[in-house]
């Protein structure tokens, strides 16, 4: 249970990682479209852990 833990906030700092990068270089169309995937890599293991505890 614990290492299930560690591998979705990992997952969740790359994400947030990837959001931050893609908003720096917001200006270009690869920033956005990276942003939408740290959005997406976000979300997904906290959709992941809501399923599974409810």
């Amino acid at each position: 249970m614990a290492t299930e833990n560690i591998i979705i906030l990992v997952v969740c700092v790359i994400g947030f990682c990837l959001l931050g990068f893609g908003f720096n270089n917001r200006n270009q169309n690869w920033g956005v479209a990276l942003m939408w995937v740290g959005v997406v890599t976000m979300l997904g293991p906290i959709a992941y852990r809501l399923l599974t505890l409810f």
